[in-house]
């Protein structure tokens, strides 16, 4: 059996076309649909209850997060091998065939993703794709992880425990890829189309004030402290080398201003400080090759190395420890179509 699993917060705008994409591409004898909703404060579980799909959704709100909505949906997960999507994605149908035949193939793959078109292209997606090209992650080939979603072997999750950390609000694909591969899993990326992702129009900056209220700028110092006392710090280290040295970047700012004021030299200082501080803006334009864009990336740094901070000091729950969940629709019996709605729905 398949088990996908669509996490959803406030996706009503495109809940729709993401179950549809999937119903129409997979095999209603041999699939669940699993929509795991993070307690939306939209249509989006009016919406997917219309469909012949299991709607299963936190209890609380203090448990939302991107490690949550994975693991949210494995618990009721039945399928040798999951398949999971964000709510605003949409399945290409050529992918689930060729991730079948990339596990059957390889016994050792954990997982198979493929490549990601995004159809909305913020600034923040714009760093995004710029991010993930400058590291390899879209380029076909073996990975460390999995950005995005992707066909996963049951079997290998379970191994480890648990699907995703419900502890971290972001980098959950970092924590789930490195946790297999030490127990010798690996994971592969396809040419071929995996979704469509159809993202928010927020607009950049109002994104990133979005991110520090739900805490998603926490996951870096969450992946660091995840990976305390488990061999798994050297990967979470490096992921937050940055935001690291961003803070001593702070301090040394500050050391700047406040000893301005004491120092034989105040003029020298002044200048060393205003070098400091747009220095970095500069190397941003100039590898970016735009100023807003430079604005943004810098912004987004500084909020992140804010958040690994805050991230380190949060406690930890056990990550095996089952989300307080309720089931809020369960699809009886369906007829070959699987009783898809044949007019559009109304948001």
């Amino acid at each position: 059996m398949l088990s996908v699993i669509v996490k959803t917060l406030n996706e009503a705008g495109k809940i729709e076309t993401c179950l549809r994409s999937i119903l129409g591409s997979t095999d209603p004898a041999a699939t669940e649909v699993i929509v795991a909703d993070s307690l939306s404060d939209d249509a989006t579980v009016e919406i997917a209850k219309r469909f012949p799909v299991r709607v299963v959704q936190l209890l609380n709100k203090a448990d939302r997060g991107c490690g949550s909505a994975g693991q949210l949906g494995f618990q009721y997960a039945r399928g040798e091998r999951i398949l999971l999507l964000d709510g605003d994605m949409e399945l290409a149908p050529e992918f689930l065939p060729a991730a079948h035949r990339a596990l059957d193939a390889d016994p050792r793959l954990a997982g198979v993703g493929g490549q990601i078109i995004d159809r909305v292209m913020t600034l923040e997606f714009q760093r995004r794709a710029q991010t993930h090209k400058k590291a390899g992650n879209a380029e076909p080939g073996l990975k460390q992880h999995l950005n995005g979603g992707g066909l996963f072997r049951a079997e290998a999750i379970r191994q480890s425990g648990y699907l995703t950390d419900r502890n971290l609000h972001a980098c959950e694909e970092i924590e789930f890829g490195t946790r297999l591969a030490r127990n010798g899993w690996r994971f592969l990326r396809l040419d071929a189309i995996a979704v469509y992702h159809y993202g928010h129009g927020t607009s950049s900056f109002r994104l990133l004030l979005n991110r520090w209220r739900t805490k998603y700028v926490y996951g870096q110092g969450e992946l660091l402290r995840a990976g305390l006392g488990t061999g798994r710090s050297g990967v979470a280290a490096k992921q937050t080398l940055l935001y690291g040295m961003v803070v001593i970047w702070w301090l040394a700012l500050i050391a700047l201003l406040t000893g301005g004021f004491s120092s034989r030299w105040p003029a020298a200082c002044a200048a060393a400080f205003a070098v400091l501080l747009l220095g970095p803006l500069a190397v941003q334009w100039r590898r970016k090759g735009s100023f807003a864009m430079a604005v943004y990336a810098l912004a987004l740094i500084n909020l992140h190395a804010a958040g690994l901070l805050a991230g380190l000091a949060r406690n930890r729950i056990d990550p095996r420890t089952p989300l307080a969940s309720a089931i809020l629709h369960e699809p009886g019996r369906q007829s070959a179509d699987r009783n898809i709605p044949k007019v559009g729905l109304s948001c």
